[in-house]
């Protein structure tokens, strides 16, 4: 059977991607530290940098969000909407 993979927090990946962008450590000496994989290193130093890049940009990843509230309530209210037409409908059958 196959070791379970470690899941690292996002505070300990932030701080192993700034140690590293610092110079404060080496990918390298980083992944032996903190016993993870360089190439993990680099992906989370690469997604680091695109987010940070992206929202230099303008994105901002609260803008969907509010679409999604606005679409999740309507939701809510046509199923409230639809219990209320069963409910109604079941009385109905019952008279």
């Amino acid at each position: 059977m196959g070791e379970q993979r470690k899941v690292w927090s996002t505070d300990v990946k932030e701080a192993i991607v700034l140690s590293v962008l610092r110079g404060e450590l080496g990918v390298a000496e980083a992944a032996r530290q903190h016993g993870v994989n360089e190439s993990l290193i680099h992906t989370w130093k690469a997604q680091f940098l695109e987010a940070g890049r992206a929202r230099l940009a303008g994105d901002r990843q609260d803008q969907g969000s509010g679409t999604l509230e606005r679409k999740n309530d309507r939701l809510k209210r046509i199923l409230v909407e639809k219990e209320l037409e069963l409910d109604i409908a079941r009385k109905v059958r019952r008279l």
